[in-house]
């Protein structure tokens, strides 16, 4: 007799990245699970990071206040006979008071110490590392998005392998909603920059290449919250929302998606544009980029942001590369994140011993 397998899923949708996996992970599991989504502190009066000590007070308090609404949900789910995948390690941390080894698992794609090598400096205290390794302890698994994480947890936070496995993210879902562009045949080579962050993602960098670029063939289109300086055959946009008309067209008829980024932990955005058939590049900052990307086939993971504008503006003289790297990358997502395989990771670990 098969047994019915329910879940909790909770999330922490506190920037848009966390928000967008958030409605990939509901859209993954909501056909095959009995699911039940509980957001821990929804809705805040302020995102980002806090910028006084006022506001991070404000933070560290809301969350507690939070944990309480938390811990209730999760013991909700235990007596309900519900598995809990806690999206991040911070609900988790705040759900430790009531969390049962066998029923809990964390999934996560970034750590707090994962950028302390790039960035020289210390961003995990002892006392928090050592409360980070003690959450992770306490679940069945913990799942990893990618290799680089999963290799920093168990540096890091001397997590056993035998506690951790990898999962990929649901990009399945982006999949259905992205549709790749038919090949064209003209001289136009169109560029896509999508990044918020507009320094840290390396956005000025290909915006200056850009300007002093001498080929009218080549059109940029920047999706950040910045204010851009206008251009010729540059195209600005500030507002364009995940999954909408837009957002999907905005892709589809793309070429290359550049992300100079100085630092990402998974920049789902890579993703997106491999589902929309898109040719890549960005450097080896963006630490889930292999996930996405085979060097040579499908673009390239760039050693530097001036490696990057090298091999930019080798590519762009190389239509027939474009091409066949944008059919290459919308191949390789199907046939890397098919539903059956992203289900795999998460229902084999968590409910492999039912029957």
């Amino acid at each position: 007799m098969t047994i019915e397998k329910k879940l909790l899923l909770v999330t922490f949708p506190v920037d848009l990245g966390n928000r967008t996996n958030e409605k990939r992970l509901i859209s993954i599991f909501e056909n095959y699970l009995d699911l039940r989504v509980h957001q821990f502190i929804p809705n805040q009066a302020q995102r980002g990071v806090p910028t006084t000590k006022f506001a991070y007070a404000s933070v560290i308090a809301r969350r507690f206040l939070g944990s309480y609404n938390l811990c209730r949900e999760v013991l909700r789910a235990y007596q309900e006979g519900r598995k809990v995948l806690f999206h991040g390690i911070s609900p988790a941390l705040f759900a430790y008071p009531v969390t049962r080894k066998q029923s809990s698992y964390i999934v996560t794609d970034w750590t707090k110490k994962l950028y302390e090598p790039f960035l020289n400096a210390s961003l995990s205290p002892s006392w928090l590392t050592a409360t980070h390794r003690e959450v992770m302890s306490a679940q069945r698994y913990v799942f990893g998005l990618t290799d680089a994480v999963i290799e920093g947890i168990h540096q890091d936070y001397q997590i056993p392998k035998s506690k951790l496995r990898k999962a990929r993210l649901p990009f399945c879902p982006d999949l259905d909603l992205f549709i790749p562009s038919p090949e064209r045949y003209d001289r136009e080579i169109r560029l896509l920059f999508v990044g918020g962050d507009f320094q840290r993602k390396g956005g000025d960098v290909l915006l200056r290449w850009f300007k002093q670029l001498d080929n009218p063939n080549v059109k940029l289109t920047i999706v950040t919250k910045q204010a851009v300086e206008s251009h010729p055959n540059l195209t600005v946009k500030t507002s364009v929302d995940y999954g909408q008309t837009e957002h999907i067209n905005l892709f589809g008829s793309h070429d290359i998606f550049v992300l100079p980024t100085t630092l990402e932990g998974y920049p789902s955005v890579i993703g997106e544009a491999g589902c929309a058939g898109l040719a890549i590049l960005t450097t080896k900052n963006a630490l889930g980029a292999p996930e996405i990307i085979v060097n040579g086939e499908n673009g390239y993971i760039c050693s530097s942001q001036e490696d990057l504008i090298q091999q930019l503006e080798a590519l762009i003289q190389n239509k027939p590369m474009i091409e066949s790297m944008k059919r290459k990358s919308r191949l390789m997502m199907e046939e890397k994140f098919a539903e059956d395989l992203v289900l795999g990771d998460f229902i084999n670990c968590m409910f492999g011993n039912q029957a």
